[in-house]
C-alpha cells in the first residue's frame, strides 16, 4: 500500500513538473520586427524620348512592419538604382542619397542629398522625368497622395529651374505611358 502511494506521489510530481516546464518555454506569437519582407512595387522610369514615364514592376525588401515611410524609402532607393528593363532610363542621378522620408496628412516629404541637383544631367525634360518618376512611384502607396521635394532638409522653389517644387506635387497620370 505504501509502495502504491509513493508511485502515485511520484507520478503527480512528474505531471506538475511537466506542466510547469511547458509554461516556461512558451514563445510569444507576436509579429517579428526588423524582419525583411518582400513586396512588389511599381516604379516609373523615363522612356527613350524623355516624354513619358513607364511602369516597371520590381520586388523590394522592406523591414516589418511595412509602414508607408519604409515602403517609400525602398521605392526611392530602387529609383536611384535605376531601371532593370531595357529601353527605360534612370530619372535620378546614381550619386543621389535618400536622407529621409516622412508621411504626414497623405504627403510624403522626401529629403534628398545635394547630388540630386549637383549631379543631375539637367534640362526641362530631365527635371520633368525626375519629378514624374518620384511622384508617380510614391503615389502608388495608398497612404501617399502628394510629394514634397526637399534637398538637404530644405524646401526648393525648383530643382533645376523648370518646375515649381515649392509645394507638394500630385500624381500626373497624363505622363504615364500606357
Amino acid at each position: 500500500m505504501k509502495n502504491k502511494f509513493n508511485i502515485v506521489l511520484v507520478l503527480i510530481a512528474a505531471l506538475l513538473l511537466t506542466v510547469a516546464m511547458t509554461g516556461c518555454n512558451k514563445e510569444d506569437k507576436k509579429e517579428p520586427t526588423n524582419t525583411p519582407v518582400k513586396q512588389s512595387v511599381t516604379l516609373y522610369f523615363g522612356d527613350n524620348q524623355a516624354e513619358y514615364v513607364v511602369a516597371e514592376k520590381r520586388t523590394v525588401e522592406i523591414t516589418a512592419p511595412a509602414t508607408a515611410e519604409k515602403k517609400g524609402a525602398a521605392i526611392v532607393k530602387a529609383l536611384i538604382t535605376g531601371p532593370q528593363t531595357k529601353g527605360l532610363f534612370a530619372t535620378l542621378p546614381p550619386e543621389t542619397r535618400l536622407l529621409s522620408i516622412k508621411v504626414k496628412d497623405s504627403i510624403a516629404y522626401v529629403d534628398f542629398s545635394q547630388e540630386l541637383i549637383s549631379k543631375h544631367w539637367g534640362g526641362s525634360a530631365g527635371e520633368t522625368m525626375t519629378i514624374a518618376s518620384v511622384v508617380n512611384s510614391l503615389t502608388e502607396i495608398k497612404e501617399i497622395n502628394k510629394v514634397q521635394f526637399l534637398v538637404e532638409g530644405k524646401q526648393q522653389d525648383s530643382l533645376l529651374g523648370h518646375w515649381d517644387t515649392s509645394s507638394p506635387i500630385a500624381r500626373n497620370k497624363d505622363i504615364i505611358k500606357q
